[in-house]
Parts: structure tokens; C-alpha cells; sequence
């Protein structure tokens, strides 16, 4: 192969790459931070789900308002699952008393390079 014709190659194969990098950065911050607010309710579960290779904490929050024969929940997550994360300490810590809390959350729409099923995530717990 000549050099000229070689160099074409690696730069449309370059190119091509950043194409599709960029689409894919400009995808993530299209859903990244969709939308932001905050729910009140009971902790009802914590649990950590996946796979072996990806693991998250998701948890169920019983919303306040309704009565327990129809009670809605609100399924969430956390950004990070480390057990040394003050939400997560404050997520356990509000399961365990089973007293009512507000959560702010962050709603991600799904990326398919995310391993979380989940959309809402939770950056702080208001007592």
C-alpha cells in the first residue's frame, strides 16, 4: 500500500472514530440531568442488584400520600454505590429508623453503555 493511500485510510478510520465519540458525548449530555426534583416517602428497601462485573444499589421509596392499600413506589438509585458515601450512609440510616424523608433526585435517561437499569438517582437525603 502506498503511504498516501495509507495515511487516507488511518485518518477516515480517525474520523470516524471521533464521529461517532462526538454523537456519543453530545447523547449523554442530551440525557444526562434530564430533569431534577424531589420525593417524599418511607425507605422501604436497599438492596445491591447485577451481575458480577456491575453491581448498583437501587432502592424502593413507599411515597407519602397514600394509603397502604394503594401505597406507589418509587423505584431509585445512587451514582455511587460505596458504602462510604454519605447518601448511601444516609439511605441506610433512614431504612433502619423507617422514618419519612425527602430524596433529591436526578433523572438520567438510559445510555446503552450504562450497566444501571434504573433512571432516577438519588444526590441527597433531607431529613
Amino acid at each position: 500500500m502506498e503511504p498516501r493511500t495509507r495515511r487516507i485510510v488511518i485518518f477516515a478510520v480517525l474520523g470516524l472514530f471521533a464521529l461517532v465519540g462526538g454523537a456519543q458525548g453530545v447523547q449523554y449530555m442530551w440525557r444526562h440531568g434530564f430533569s431534577k426534583g424531589e420525593r417524599t416517602g418511607v425507605i422501604r428497601k436497599i438492596s445491591v442488584k447485577g451481575s458480577p462485573v456491575c453491581k448498583c444499589l437501587s432502592g424502593e421509596l413507599v411515597l407519602a400520600g397514600g394509603t397502604a392499600m394503594n401505597a406507589e413506589v418509587w423505584e431509585f438509585t445512587v451514582d455511587n454505590n460505596d458504602d462510604d458515601d454519605p447518601v448511601v450512609k444516609a439511605l441506610h440510616e433512614a431504612e433502619r429508623s423507617s422514618s419519612r424523608v425527602t430524596l433529591k433526585y436526578r433523572q438520567d435517561k438510559p445510555l446503552w453503555w450504562t450497566c444501571n437499569p434504573l433512571e432516577y438517582k438519588v444526590v441527597d437525603v433531607v431529613k
